[in-house]
């Protein structure tokens, strides 16, 4: 009986936003070629295409492994496209997007290696040779489009979180006593951005009557106050105990509150246009998340997002360790530790 062992042939890409570079490793880790350097864009997907299909023919291949770092947004062109071939897809492929720790981590064996893009192609097509990889990447994924959505989410939620802190850092410089006061349960409700985006100093609002500043907190308050009289002895303590600023400063601090709330404001609008599209596209999948108490309609696309198939799972303890919800045990010896760090070196946007 004779046994035909099969041939594998893997190919790591270092993508980039102008161009790539791929790597040709047999199984047994040896250099095919000499790596090559593409375009990202369609041509120079194309010549990756055809240089893929050459090697498997000239070197009569049966299996392939191809695989990129998940860096940025740059690979993600290009494994849709190899993903897609019909010409790759002839052979046993299988392609990767891998999460740079796994790289990162093993690339310390090779401490002798320089850092360029030739040397982290290499690197990512060794990784594939040691097993252990996550589950393929597929084309036309259903979710994809909901994960870029939820993800955009986030990013706009950190932003605004950003910008609220730039903006009561720069509070404390025209009202230093506004955040310890605190004369509005919200810094950023509509009476109290009135106050501190007017273009009034801080002696005008101390010099100002209790009565004077009682009309003006129901005036942008809507009347909605059941006490502004001691929301207005408040914001006459906030004058009377505040830093007096500069005036060559004030200006420059006053234009960075005006605008700062402008991107707030901006940010707030678009995370909203973003729930709404979120909500669409969540629509399209069958939803028993909401069930759960305390998990609404953006939580769950968001975890539906993250994990998709559920079945890729083996089990709990398979999705704890995707999301990075995992402790690491340190022992030694007799000696184990009772406290040990998670390891987060999952998916963030799940965990």
């Amino acid at each position: 009986m004779i046994i035909k062992l099969s041939k594998l042939l893997l190919i790591g890409i270092d993508a980039h936003s102008k161009n790539n570079v791929a790597c040709f490793l047999d199984q047994d880790g040896h250099t095919i070629i000499k790596s090559i350097e593409f375009e990202n864009n369609l041509p120079g997907a194309q010549i990756l295409e055809e240089k893929i299909c050459a090697l498997m023919e000239s070197g009569h291949y049966d299996s392939l492994k191809i695989a990129t770092e998940a860096a940025s947004l740059y690979h993600v062109h290009l494994l849709d496209f190899l993903s897609s071939s019909e010409k790759i897809s002839k052979y046993d492929v299988e392609i990767y997007q891998l999460n740079p720790k796994l790289t990162s981590g093993f690339k310390k064996a090779y401490a002798d290696k320089n850092k360029t893009d030739h040397i982290d192609a290499f690197i990512i097509a060794d990784r594939l040779r040691f097993g252990r990889l996550p589950n393929p990447y597929y084309y036309n994924q259903p979710y994809i489009p909901l994960r870029r959505l939820t993800r955009y989410r986030f990013h706009l939620i950190e932003s605004i979180t950003r910008e609220k802190n730039y903006f009561l850092l720069h509070l404390f410089l025209k009202y230093s006593s506004f955040s310890t006061l605190k004369p509005f349960s919200n810094t950023f409700g509509a009476t109290s951005l009135a106050v501190i985006l007017e273009d009034f100093s801080l002696d005008d609002f101390a010099n100002k009557s209790i009565e004077d500043l009682v009309d003006f907190v129901s005036h942008h308050g809507k009347s909605h106050f059941n006490d502004p009289d001691k929301i207005a002895k408040k914001v006459k303590q906030v004058a009377k105990e505040s830093y007096r600023i500069r005036p060559a400063l004030a200006n420059s601090v006053n234009l960075i509150l005006t605008t700062s709330w402008q991107n707030i404001k901006t940010m707030t609008k678009s995370l909203k246009e973003v729930d709404k599209a979120i909500a669409v596209e969540l629509k399209a999948f069958p939803n028993t998340l909401e069930s759960v108490k305390g998990i609404g309609p953006v939580y769950s696309a968001g975890i539906f997002a993250e994990i998709g198939n559920i079945k890729n799972f083996a089990s709990h303890n398979a999705l704890a360790k995707f999301a990075g919800l995992t402790w690491r045990q340190n022992e030694s010896g007799n000696f184990k530790a009772e406290i040990t760090k998670m390891t987060k070196t999952g998916n963030k946007y799940l965990r």
